[in-house]
């Protein structure tokens, strides 16, 4: 038995009780559990109904309510629940039960520790419910119960990407359809499907004074974003991201390189040349440095990465002393295409680095030439990718704010001109494939949604409501300054 004292200190400090209205007070262990025994004070409170305060009591109930805040067993609040009768209505009813709110058996505090924990990506509905001594069945019902987060209003920046991340069998779609705000990051909403009659179907409803309100917007390459804010989203303007013109050019290389690299692939092992076998070990093991810009790629140091008198370490398979300079000049001996593609790749990374929103029109139109002059199949549906979608593109250069930064060491101030980008929203889709991968897949819907929203929206949390004990979502406090 434990002091009954330090038990109603620790009842009143975790519930924020007044020591004053606990009755009664005890501690014991019982095999795994530890029980605590609480009776409350008789507050006699008024009926209900009729208003009445001369009240009796009807007798008591023992409510069991899990408080399972220690994390090497279950606690258990044995709760000495007194029923009263009015005698002038015969009302019956409970007093006010200060450890969980209507019809649960779990105790807010719990409750409020479940909702915060799920707050991170890596955890799991059924790690939640084992470290709380609870099913995950109801760990989940908790959660559906408190969490429901509504679609944002459409900010003058809106950033839209799908990721391949849940299956809605009702929609026929793996792809989600994630929202956000491109200057503040938050989420905006997550749909179940990219398809275009989704889309039409989500946007007709939000009003004409939302919609309009849109500046800009940054998506990938799918036709039907184009058609959506051409239809949707009149005075916005569509920019094809930097990153997404980047990732299908990185594509198209690693295609030249597969194809190259294929036929060496067939032959026999056995059957290989030395100088075929060098070729494939130098395709499949070192073909990330045709991802780099040959002339301006860095070290972690700082020196150039493809300077000839970078230091050279032993390669055990080609048995001579290689550096990444060494390395580049093999991958482009071997066929022609390599270096004619690496070159254009190079060509399109400084396009991005240097040019500008006047400049590009006429800078874009000499890169598709080069492309379509490359007589590199490949490429050459690259450039007609970039015709399709050369006005978007040159879009991308447009200036959305300015900051201005100071050098702690120098004290010196510096302007950076800032792009509009779909950075933030691929960090997003990092966060969602965690959430994905960690749970091993949804199949509810809402309950993914929700708990995608959660997370990526920083402005929740969640409180103790004092007046019916009720956990509830608020938005963030400030810290008082």
């Amino acid at each position: 038995m434990t002091n009954s004292i330090d038990v109603k200190n620790m009842i009143c400090s975790v519930f924020s009780l007044d020591p004053e209205h606990i009755e009664e007070c005890s501690c014991f262990d019982r095999a795994q559990s530890l029980i605590i025994d609480i009776k409350m004070n008789d507050e006699r409170p008024a009926c209900p109904d009729c208003g009445n305060r001369t009240v009796k009591i009807k007798g008591y109930v023992i409510k069991k309510i899990n408080h399972s805040l220690m994390a090497h067993k279950e606690c258990l609040i044995q709760y000495h629940a007194r029923r009263y009768v009015c005698p002038v209505c015969h009302r019956t009813y409970y007093e006010r039960n200060p450890f969980v709110f209507h019809k649960m058996k779990i105790s807010s505090q719990v409750v409020l520790q479940i909702l915060k924990d799920l707050q991170s990506p890596s955890e799991t509905f059924k790690q939640v419910a084992a470290r709380y001594h609870l099913s995950p069945t109801s760990c989940a019902s908790i959660f559906d119960m408190i969490v429901d987060i509504p679609r944002a209003c459409l900010p003058e920046v809106l950033s839209i990407d799908e990721n391949y991340a849940f299956h809605s069998k009702t929609e026929n779609s793996k792809y989600v359809c994630l929202f956000i705000d491109q200057v503040s990051g938050q989420p905006i909403d997550l749909l179940p499907s990219r398809r275009i009659e989704y889309l039409e179907k989500y946007f007709r409803p939000i009003p004409d004074y939302e919609r309009k309100r849109v500046r800009y917007v940054a998506t990938d390459m799918y036709e039907p974003y184009r058609l959506i804010i051409k239809k949707f989203l009149p005075n916005s303007t569509h920019i094809v991201d930097h990153y997404h013109i980047a990732q299908e050019l990185h594509r198209r290389l690693d295609s030249i390189r597969l194809r190259i690299m294929k036929p060496l692939r067939c032959i026999n092992t056995n059957k290989r040349t030395y100088e075929q076998e060098e070729n494939y070990y130098i395709l499949k093991h070192h073909n990330y440095y045709l991802f780099k810009h040959f002339e301006k790629a860095k070290t972690k140091d700082g020196k150039y990465l493809f300077d000839v008198n970078l230091t050279r370490s032993y390669n055990k398979k080609l048995k001579r002393y290689m550096n990444p300079y060494d390395y580049a000049m093999k991958l482009i001996s071997i066929h022609p295409d390599l270096e004619k593609a690496w070159k254009l790749k190079d060509e399109i990374t400084d396009f991005y680095r240097s040019a500008t929103l006047e400049t590009a029109p006429k800078e874009i139109e000499n890169i598709i030439q080069d492309l379509l002059n490359s007589e590199i199949n490949e490429l050459i549906r690259f450039g007609y990718t970039m015709i399709n979608w050369k006005k978007e593109i040159i879009n991308s250069f447009t200036i959305n704010r300015t900051v201005y930064n100071v050098s702690k060491k120098t004290g010196k101030a510096s302007v950076e001109y800032k792009k509009i980008n779909n950075a933030k929203i691929e960090r997003a889709n990092s966060t969602i494939k965690s959430i994905t991968k960690a749970a091993n897949g949804y199949t509810n819907w809402n309950r993914f949604r929700n708990r995608v929203m959660l997370i990526l929206e920083k402005g929740i949390e969640f409180e103790i409501d004092e007046k019916d004990g009720q956990v509830k979502m608020i938005a963030k406090k400030e810290p008082e300054k």
